[in-house]
Formats: C-alpha cells, structure tokens, sequence
C-alpha cells in the first residue's frame, strides 16, 4: 500500500497506480478535469505516464460556468 493525497485527503492506495486509471477506476472523466500532480499541471497526453507514488500528491479540479 502506498499513501497519497488526494485533494488534501489522505489515501491509501494498492498500489502504484498511473493518473488515468486513478482516475478511470473513481469513476472520473479526464476530459472534464484538471490534475496537478505535486504541485505540476498533468498534460492530457501525459496522464497515462504520471504513475502516483508513495507521498504524491493530486488535485484534481473541476472548472464550473456560471454568472
């Protein structure tokens, strides 16, 4: 198990993970977000290669309209 944290809560995960199955496997579509990963914005290109480790931290945002 390795511990992380995820929009400032910590988690436990199996094990290592990369951020699009992360987030594939918390019913989250990469399309409709925004992740930082230690405190560096995660290209969508890229979020297939990012692995989250012990220690890592992730936030992820959701950008929402309105007036």
């Amino acid at each position: 198990m390795i511990d992380v944290k995820i929009n400032g809560e910590n988690k436990k995960l199996e094990d290592k993970i990369n951020i699009a199955d992360f987030l594939k496997n918390n019913n989250i579509d990469p399309i409709e977000v925004t992740v930082e990963h230690n405190s560096e914005i995660v290209n969508q290109e890229n979020i297939t290669k990012v692995i989250l480790e012990e220690g890592d931290t992730l936030e992820i945002l959701r950008f929402v309209g309105g007036g």
